[in-house]
């Protein structure tokens, strides 16, 4: 009976980590309204669950701390922001987002809890991609509304937008890759390997940039798996694989690469040229740049990008683009969209919360994912702000992240059940 209490609080969580991702990506409307009520009550259940332990349960203290500092920043940012019903709203997303992480990594604190947990990552993303599928027949979802020409040749999914449906992919293929390599094979294996097949196949389907981070999320795990083999083998290969990204790189932005791709750009579903997609980013990033530039430390509030965009709208001549003329809805870039909205001390918050897992020296699953994920996530970060302005997969990546926190040596129940490893 004592134990009810967490099993609720993970429950809670996991519907609402689901909930964020399958209502349109909780990005706006009911969804976020939604995820805002149902972050609220988790966070209820996890406070009356400490309460029953008698302390908050944490194996990180320093991430848990960190993670609430940026929690109570956000909210303080409401204060200053001049839209305040809009900052409220999206302050609520970052408490259910925050709130499921630091759930699940205080509670899910058995073998078994921990399965349930990443079994429900798996589901939600498996729910994501069925509803992708759904497309693919022509079948939409009453009252959802779709991306004008979203239907078999550009999927979203549960998303409005097909790249914000390849960004939550990110995440997904981290977890489905490692747990093919990191598990011992059973039945769940050819599962696994379907989600993983049909993950890409939609993946190629959005017609989105944020397709070669998803690749790479699915290819990293190797890394990681080699690395713990051999920490020789894995250093040869990653600096092997970085020589191999800075030549295609320097290869891709030459006029011979850049023909090449051209020619070969509608093989893996892309339409947008690259001076077209470049052009643009650099016209969206210039609002973050000058809205963070406006109120370096704090920032202009959580949610009020939207709103302060037009302060900081440019003539189209000027900068060549015509994004100028068209809503610009978030930075583009998950640092500039953190640091435009809770400023420095946000965006400093925001990046030691993703990075102290990795000091957890953990060999569960959801730890050697995090290894993937991070990466991947970062590079798209660059160019788009998938953790920062898409509530959805904000909720898949730090629910993975609040496991992923978890320092192995607490746990007494593990010692029953040996840790996931490399087999």
């Amino acid at each position: 009976m004592r134990g009810l209490p967490d099993v609720l609080t993970l429950l809670l969580a996991g519907v609402t980590v689901a909930w964020a991702v399958l209502a349109q990506g909780s990005t706006g409307g009911w969804g976020l309204d939604g995820l805002a009520a149902l972050g609220s009550v988790t966070v209820l259940s996890a406070v009356l669950a400490a309460s029953v332990r008698g302390r908050w349960p944490t194996t990180h203290p320093a991430w848990t701390l960190a993670a609430a500092a940026l929690l109570v920043w956000i909210w303080l940012s409401t204060t200053w922001g001049p839209d305040h019903w809009q900052a409220l709203r999206w302050a609520g997303a970052w408490t259910a987002i925050v709130g499921a992480a630091v759930c699940v990594h205080g509670f899910a604190d058995t073998p078994t809890r921990r399965r349930a947990v990443l079994g429900g990552v798996i589901a939600t993303g498996a729910a994501a991609l069925l509803l992708a599928g759904l497309q693919l027949r022509g079948v939409g979802v009453p009252g959802f509304a779709y991306y004008p020409g979203a239907g078999p040749a550009l999927l979203t999914g549960p998303y409005f937008n097909p790249s914000h449906f390849s960004g939550l992919l990110i995440p997904v293929a981290a977890l489905l890759s490692s747990a093919l390599l990191f598990t011992r094979p059973g039945w769940f294996t050819p599962l696994l390997l379907a989600l993983l097949v049909a993950l890409h196949v939609a993946d190629f389907r959005t017609d989105s940039s944020s397709i070669p981070a998803v690749l790479l999320a699915t290819v990293l795990p190797g890394v990681v798996w080699l690395w713990r083999r051999s920490p020789r083998g894995g250093a040869l290969l990653t600096a092997a694989l970085l020589t191999a990204a800075l030549g295609t790189g320097t290869y891709f932005l030459s006029p011979a690469g850049q023909a090449q791709f051209a020619a070969r750009q509608s093989a893996i579903g892309l339409s947008n040229s690259w001076t077209r997609f470049l052009t643009g980013r650099q016209a969206v990033w210039r609002y973050g740049r000058e809205m963070w530039a406006a109120s370096p430390v704090t920032g202009v509030g959580v949610g009020q990008f939207v709103r302060e965009a037009p302060r900081f709208r440019a003539e189209e001549r000027r900068v060549g683009a015509n994004i100028d003329r068209q809503l610009v809805n978030y930075a583009h870039n998950d640092t500039l969209q953190m640091a435009a909205e809770t400023g420095a001390v946000g965006a400093a918050l925001y990046w030691l919360t993703l990075l102290l897992p990795l000091t957890s020296r953990s060999g569960r699953l959801a730890a050697l994912t995090w290894w993937s994920a991070l990466p991947a996530l970062a590079f798209a970060g660059l160019y788009d702000a998938h953790l920062t302005a898409i509530p959805g997969t904000a909720a898949v990546a730090f629910t993975l992240l609040g496991l992923a926190a978890q320092r192995q040596e607490r746990a007494s129940s593990d010692a029953a059940a040996p840790p996931v490893h490399a087999s």
